[in-house]
């Protein structure tokens, strides 16, 4: 089998022009800045467009044969699901969203799977990686309940075992996110996609402001242990392969990647896609991966003027943690990763070992039972700093002082 792609809108319909002709892409998929639900990105970083535009950039989707995916999924709603008045416009948004044309939409949980099916049966449900889909009777359970697709947990990316049972346990189309750069076995996700979930909610108290506290606290521990950055269950162009032959060996065609960020411009998106399309890319891996850099240019600065009038916050303070937020760059060249799937073809079950990534060239310990330091090498011998180690350590510094803020309650008053 080819691959197929499903990649983030930031609903220029210029970027469908330019990546129709990879044939790679199957579907695009978004949401409004804001709505009733919410979903899985903060509104200053979405494109704020409207309902009438949004039914066009699917139109224009559609004339080139690539569906659309309207994000539901906001892992909580805060309850308003369950109480009549917003039920009730949940409902209503759920059907404008369906006359818009869209072919499917992504949801957070399995009431909102439930409601969409009764609300707008012929949409197709696809479930969030946001659910943590795990294990294969998580694939079964939500199968059951009617779902159509499935983004699976980072936990399958390159768990190739792990994999093949997944693709054996269902037809349902299985999805895996290809060039993000989460922690791996992340303790944040959860409360990161609550935390999102509400900074997008129209009329919630928040007003589209949030501090991001999780991607501040995820860049810091990657810069303390830069083995994270490797160990961060991306899949490179050239590795798809991989996956392509997983599928052919069982008979299977119902695995697809995932390609993120909605809040880029055209053509860095355009690039991630002619990069896996090609299955090769030239450069610093981070290019085409979704790392925190000066590329995210939807980025609004009003929800933070805001609150600094609305005293929500310090302004300086808030100035430094979005600072913070945006770190110094890393590089590596993906060329020298030729190979580092190997490891994992082979075998290799990261649950089933601990994981000796802490720290950064530093003097190598007595290792513990069972440890496996994979990552880490990777790390120490190919992986670099724009700013060699002072800025690897100033991003540090950075992260450290803009938590402190947050926890000290300095971010939102003066000391006295």
């Amino acid at each position: 089998m080819r691959m197929k792609y499903d990649l983030a809108t930031n609903f220029d319909n210029e970027l469908i022009e330019k990546v129709a002709p990879y044939q790679v892409v199957k579907c695009l998929y978004g949401m409004l800045s804001q709505s009733i639900i919410g979903g899985g990105r903060p509104s200053f970083t979405i494109p704020n467009i409207s309902q009438k535009q949004l039914k066009k950039h699917i139109k224009t989707a559609h004339k080139h044969g690539i569906k659309f995916n309207y994000l539901f999924n906001a892992l909580c709603s805060g309850n308003r699901e369950f109480i009549g008045k917003t039920n009730l416009q949940i409902r209503d948004f759920i059907k404008s969203i369906q006359d818009t044309g869209t072919d499917s939409v992504t949801i957070g949980s399995p009431f909102m799977l439930k409601l969409v099916k009764d609300v707008a049966p012929n949409l197709e449900i696809s479930v969030s990686v946001y659910d943590d889909v795990d294990t294969i009777e998580k694939i079964r359970a939500w199968e059951k309940l009617g779902a159509d697709e499935l983004t699976l947990h980072y936990g399958f990316n390159r768990n190739f075992k792990k994999l093949e049972q997944a693709l054996k346990s269902t037809d349902l189309n299985l999805r895996l996110i290809a060039n993000n750069t989460c922690l791996h076995d992340c303790i944040y996700q959860t409360n990161h996609a609550n935390a999102l979930a509400h900074s997008s909610q129209s009329k919630h108290e928040s007003g589209g402001f949030f501090l991001d506290y999780y991607s501040l606290n995820c860049g810091k521990e990657k810069f303390e242990s830069p083995g994270k950055f490797i160990a961060a269950d991306w899949i490179r162009p050239e590795d798809v392969h991989y996956y392509e032959e997983v599928c052919d060996k069982l008979g299977k065609t119902n695995l697809s990647l995932k390609l993120t960020e909605r809040s880029r411009p055209t053509l860095w998106l355009t690039k991630v896609v002619k990069a896996y399309a090609e299955k090769s890319y030239d450069g610093n891996l981070f290019d085409i991966l979704n790392y925190r850099n000066n590329e995210f240019t939807q980025v609004s600065k009003a929800p933070f003027i805001k609150a600094a009038l609305l005293r929500k916050a310090r302004g300086n303070k808030m100035l430094d943690f979005q600072k913070a937020v945006f770190p110094t760059q890393v590089y590596i060249n993906n060329k020298d990763l030729n190979g580092f799937m190997n490891y994992f073809i082979k075998g290799h079950d990261c649950s089933q070992h601990i994981c000796d990534i802490e720290g950064w060239k530093q003097e190598k310990k007595e290792k513990p039972a069972n440890s496996c330091s994979y990552c880490r090498d990777i790390a120490e011998k190919y992986l670099s700093f724009i700013g060699g180690e002072q800025a690897r350590q100033q991003a540090i510094e950075k992260a450290e002082n803009s938590i402190s803020d947050l926890l000290s309650g300095g971010m939102f008053k003066k000391n006295k």
